[in-house]
């Protein structure tokens, strides 16, 4: 794709502000035709700029405690690592860091006793995590999807 131009990032913007508004609505607020709000949209999911997806609030399935873990791994097997961790239902994030970590992920659980269980049973089944610390997030202050396009 082309590289995007002004109306590209106004529409990105109210898609991020809100996934519902229609293309007639778009249209309107942007003053060009609906179709031009259609193929603009289409061009930038084909081409991988942004796709839609739903939020979901994981405290409102019964999720109540998010872990934030930091793993070390042996020197070598962080691909191997990263793809094992991903295949879990609980893993909702696997990021390859520097720093102090080689991996830090993001997990939801129903309550302490289920965080604790994969931790010491399930994470301990791989001979080459070599340390981990587990932090449980206390209160989010942000939380979002989406980035400012407010200066382009």
């Amino acid at each position: 794709m082309e590289k995007l131009d002004s109306l590209d990032f106004k529409i990105l913007d109210l898609y991020q502000k809100n996934g519902k508004l229609t293309y007639s609505q778009m249209a309107r607020q942007l003053h060009v035709s609906e179709g031009t709000i259609r193929q603009r949209s289409k061009k930038m999911v084909n081409s991988g700029v942004f796709n839609f997806i739903i939020k979901i609030d994981p405290i409102k399935l019964g999720l109540s405690v998010k872990a934030i873990i930091g793993l070390n791994v042996k020197v070598g097997k962080q691909d191997e690592v990263g793809k094992w961790l991903a295949s879990f239902k609980e893993i909702i994030c696997v990021d390859s860091v520097s720093g102090y970590h080689h991996f830090i992920v993001q997990a939801y659980f129903n309550d302490n006793e289920r965080l604790l269980r994969f931790v010491n049973e399930t994470l301990t089944q791989s001979p080459f995590i070599q340390q981990l610390d587990v932090s449980i997030q206390l209160k989010a202050y942000k939380n979002v999807l989406g980035y400012s396009l407010t200066d382009k």
